[in-house]
């Protein structure tokens, strides 16, 4: 090969490295981020939560309402009972057990309203839990693939890499430092194949003195507009 050639050739290792790399950082964040189910197991977490707080709610009304219910019936039982025959007395029973009545509605429907919020947030729990399954069978299986596709590249590294050690002696130390310079300031591309008289690296029709001596690949012909070493195929 010659000396452009072995630099094309390094460059096409280089690049097929550089996408690797930019795979496995991309699906080594894939697999650091879970946000929907993370997301998922928080709204499940939040309905549990307030169903439990809508059910104390409940079970302390409940309480309340039956409370309240004995003492109607003690009322009740005192009034029609026969004890009581002082009128006043009669009268301010019939008062008690209007006003203890009238809590005992307030407790029954707020009870009931109590019951109504428990039962719509049991069912948004249940389809947070089937959301929340079904995200988590879809993350097992891509992160499974996830993992197949992080060591396959792993491996395909691994052999860019030794693939570049065998390519490294083969380019002397001035064309090394040339194309790492070029590298960094042409994304990656230093050395750029002539077709038609063009460089298809900047797409411009190349002199012909230029072409004449890039031609033999021996010489760093760089090219006048994009400064990219010229690899006449």
């Amino acid at each position: 090969m010659s000396r452009v050639s072995d630099l094309y050739q390094l460059q096409e290792t280089d690049l097929a490295i550089d996408v690797a790399t930019a795979s496995l950082t991309d699906i080594e964040e894939r697999l650091s981020h879970d946000e929907e189910v993370v997301a998922a197991r928080e709204a499940v977490a939040y309905l549990e939560q307030r169903l439990a707080h809508l059910r104390r709610q409940q079970r302390d009304v409940d309480l309340d309402a039956e409370d309240l219910r004995r003492r109607v019936k003690a009322a009740e039982d005192k009034l029609y009972g026969g004890s009581v025959r002082n009128p006043r007395e009669l009268e301010d029973l019939q008062k008690d057990i209007q006003a203890l009545t009238h809590q005992l509605r307030g407790r029954e429907d707020e009870v009931l309203g109590l019951m109504m919020q428990a039962e719509e947030t049991n069912g948004e729990l249940e389809n947070a839990k089937r959301q929340l399954s079904e995200l988590e069978a879809q993350w097992t299986a891509q992160h499974e693939e996830l993992l197949r596709q992080q060591q396959a590249v792993r491996s395909e590294l691994v052999t860019l890499e030794q693939q570049r050690v065998g390519q490294l002696p083969r380019v002397d130390a001035p064309s090394m430092s040339l194309y790492s310079s070029l590298r960094k300031t042409r994304q990656g591309r230093a050395v750029a194949r002539v077709q038609q008289g063009m460089c298809q690296g900047c797409r411009i029709a190349l002199p012909m003195t230029v072409l004449q001596k890039a031609r033999p690949g021996i010489e760093l012909v760089q090219c006048p507009s994009c400064e990219r070493i010229l690899f006449v195929s």
